[in-house]
């Protein structure tokens, strides 16, 4: 018999806010979670990566101009 899953009240889904995450192995040595309703898996400390607004705004900006010319 498999033995119940535990649920942590003080971590929240980072998109449902849903607290049914049971412990779902581990990636890159930390521990991961799968959220119960909709089974998104994520790391509860894990940091992303984003990169800066006007970054981004300059890659949207480049990759529009770059459609502006044709190629042959």
């Amino acid at each position: 018999m498999a033995a119940a899953r535990s649920y942590r009240d003080d971590l929240q889904h980072p998109h449902c806010d849903s607290n049914r995450l049971p412990k779902d192995g581990r990636s890159r040595g930390k521990q991961t979670h799968r959220c119960r309703l909709c089974h998104y898996r994520f790391t509860p400390d894990g940091n992303r990566h984003y990169y800066p607004a006007q970054i981004s705004e300059q890659a949207i900006d480049l990759y529009g101009e770059s459609m502006g010319h044709s190629r042959h």
